[in-house]
């Protein structure tokens, strides 16, 4: 009678012969890699992509860590929003760069003495890859600025004012900025990057890039927002209109918020 020879056997009588019939055998243990919870069955092998349920993190915030599907995330225009994935689908779920820690429940806990404009990155990994999502923390004097602004009024004293009103002025975490005067789905006429000094009220725009004619490469002025947080005044400063640039202008501006700063779902 034949017997088939297991890998463990063979293990077993390679080392007896090394050692000697007559000594101990080692016992080798197999691990394996363990298996990922029942309820993430319906998404093995769904590209998964994470965010946080908060529109920005400042110094001592938390926010749970969320997970979603992209399957098929590029056949439509404009996308649809991830289908929901639970977070027990993101193993090895940690902080790699930040002053943050994670919770065995995936709550994202940001240190109160984490710097303002620091990087918050974290990792996982799904049953296609690695998933991995950034933000920078806001500081608390930008928090109030984050979200999306409307026109109310413009006075430019004796110049002439904008032709077009801005529909859309967005601050986001990172110091990034936009600007739109017709809004459709993504579209924006000019954005870049925004420093903003808390103390004195300063605001610089760096314009990166444009469709369509921003007013300068660099606007500055001084930025009041009222104490609830849904006005928003600039003065000595001029966003233009697409036109042809008014050399000299200096406007005084009033928002009115019409959105929170967007959550950070892909």
């Amino acid at each position: 009678m034949r017997h088939r020879l297991t890998l463990a056997a063979l293990a077993a009588f390679s080392v007896a012969v090394a050692t000697g019939a007559g000594g101990p055998v080692p016992v080798f243990a197999q691990t394996a890699a363990p298996a990922p919870p029942p309820e993430c069955a319906a998404f093995d092998l769904h590209p998964l992509r994470m965010w946080i349920d908060a529109p920005y993190l400042g110094p001592g915030d938390a926010a749970t860590v969320r997970a979603g599907s992209v399957l098929n995330h590029n056949t439509r225009i404009p996308p649809p929003p991830p289908e929901p994935v639970p977070t027990t689908c993101l193993a090895d779920l940690k902080v790699v760069e930040g002053a943050a820690v994670i919770s065995s429940g995936g709550v994202l806990s940001v240190s109160p003495d984490a710097p303002a404009g620091s990087l918050l990155r974290l990792e996982a990994r799904s049953t296609v890859g690695p998933v991995r999502y950034e933000t920078r923390i806001v500081g608390r004097g930008d928090a109030a600025l984050m979200g999306v602004w409307s026109q109310r009024t413009v006075d430019c004293d004796k110049a002439p004012a904008p032709g077009r009103p801005v529909r859309e002025l967005s601050f986001a975490p990172g110091g990034r900025f936009s600007v739109t005067w017709t809004p459709f789905e993504t579209y924006t006429d000019y954005w870049g990057e925004y420093v903003h000094d808390s103390a004195t009220g300063a605001l610089r725009l760096n314009v990166m890039d444009a469709n369509r004619n921003p007013p300068a490469p660099v606007l500055a002025g001084q930025m009041l927002i009222s104490t609830d947080g849904r006005e928003l005044v600039l003065t000595g400063i001029d966003l233009g209109d697409g036109e042809q640039w008014v050399p000299g202008r200096r406007c005084r501006y009033e928002f009115g918020k019409i959105s929170p700063a967007a959550a950070g779902r892909p």
